[in-house]
C-alpha cells in the first residue's frame, strides 16, 4: 500500500543529494523492482533536469499477461486486484490507462509503448519464477 509513497519519499530525498541536478541518470531494477522500472522510467525522468541523459533497465521485470496451463489469466487477476484494493490508477502511465484497463498497465507488454525515455530490457528466455507462478501456477494443479 505504500510503494507510491515510498518512491516519491526516495526521489524526495535524493533531489536535493544532487539528482537534481544530474546530467545523467540511470534508473533500474530486478524482478518485481524491473517491473517498477517500466512503472516508473517517464516519471523518473521528469524530476530530473530536461537537458539530463536518463535512461531506464528492467532486469527480469517483463512479467507475461498470458493464459496459464487451465487457460486462466492469473497474473492478470492478481494485478486487477490491486489495482481495485490499492487504488493506484492514478499512478500508472495515463496513455495507457486511456487505451487499456489500468490492471493491463502493469505489464509491460502493454506499458512499452508509452514509455517516452529509452529502456533497455534484460529478461531470461526461461523465467523460472514466471514458469511457476503465471504459467504454471499452484492454482492451476488439480491436485494441490
Amino acid at each position: 500500500f505504500r510503494g507510491q509513497r515510498i518512491w516519491q519519499a526516495i526521489i524526495h530525498d535524493l533531489l536535493p543529494k544532487g539528482l537534481s541536478q544530474a546530467n545523467k541518470a540511470l534508473l533500474s531494477g530486478c524482478s518485481a523492482g524491473g517491473l517498477a522500472t517500466f512503472l516508473h522510467c517517464d516519471n523518473f525522468t521528469s524530476y530530473l533536469p530536461k537537458n539530463a541523459s536518463v535512461k531506464c533497465l528492467s532486469d527480469a521485470g517483463f512479467f507475461l499477461d498470458a493464459r496459464d496451463i487451465s487457460m486462466n489469466h492469473s497474473m492478470r487477476y492478481f494485478f486487477e486486484s490491486v489495482v481495485s484494493l490499492q487504488g493506484v490508477a492514478k499512478n500508472l502511465n495515463k496513455n495507457c490507462t486511456s487505451s487499456v484497463y489500468p490492471e493491463l498497465c502493469f505489464f509491460p507488454q502493454y506499458v512499452l509503448p508509452y514509455i517516452q525515455t529509452p529502456i533497455f530490457i534484460l529478461n531470461t528466455a526461461y523465467d523460472v519464477y514466471q514458469f511457476h507462478h503465471i504459467l504454471v501456477p499452484p492454482a492451476a494443479d488439480p491436485n494441490g
